[in-house]
């Protein structure tokens, strides 16, 4: 995902919405074998990386896919590798601090598996990995909450860019494991605990709608709790 010109939340005031329309570009970078992935991948940006890794969030689907990142995805359809397919779905970017560690995940099992298998061969022509990143426009939603109660409410019924925005994308602009969400509860709520359970969420094998799930199931136990 290609950084953009974005709108910050204060620390003293009001939670302000905002939804991303995401648009794909392309890099000219492709792999026809699993060497050659592993070559580029090694010097790709971070926006690359974090595309190939959230885009499927992107899609309209009731259900999580079986190979949530693009290189598992590949290495199961085009390779028709499911064992270094599995591999790769199971690194699970919310488990890192940076995407440089998620960089190296995957190409520690890549190189293993190389280790293996010196000689992969050739996908067949279109079957190639097309390196990608996404570049988004922010806008604004008009919904700004000053209390927890507004926040539930909001959140209810904003569009799932809106999570996207604030839980995953914050992963680039916040550089660190965190989100636009729990941010503000600790920060202008005082509300640590809270911030903390959301924090800890690990949106990886779900969707948006779920995690939007979880994230207002927690927020009406605290409510209910605080009663």
């Amino acid at each position: 995902m290609a950084p953009v010109e974005q709108p910050h939340i204060p620390l003293a005031c009001s939670f302000h919405f905002y939804e991303s329309v995401s648009l794909v570009r392309l890099t000219g970078l492709r792999a026809k074998t699993l060497d050659e992935l592993a070559t580029l991948l090694a010097d790709v940006d971070h926006e690359v990386i974090f595309h190939h890794m959230h885009q499927y969030f992107l899609k309209e689907t009731a259900e999580a896919p079986d190979y949530p990142n693009d290189f598992a995805q590949w290495a199961a359809e085009s390779l028709e590798d499911r064992v270094l397919a599995e591999r790769l779905a199971n690194v699970d970017p919310f488990e890192y601090e940076s995407l440089e560690e998620v960089r190296e995940a995957l190409m520690a099992i890549i190189d293993e598996h190389l280790d293996a298998m010196p000689y992969p061969r050739p996908v067949l022509p279109g079957k190639e990995f097309f390196f990608n990143q996404t570049f988004s426009i922010v806008v604004p939603t008009g919904l700004d909450a000053m209390t927890l109660s507004q926040f539930r409410d909001e959140l209810a019924q904003v569009d799932d860019s809106s999570i996207y925005y604030h839980v995953l994308e914050a992963r680039l602009r916040l550089h660190k494991k965190g989100d636009d969400f729990s941010q503000w509860l600790e920060d202008c709520l005082g509300m640590t605990d809270l911030a903390e359970r959301i924090r800890r969420i690990d949106p990886y094998f779900t969707t948006l709608n779920d995690l939007r799930s979880e994230i207002l199931a927690l927020v009406d136990e605290y409510m209910a709790m605080e009663l």
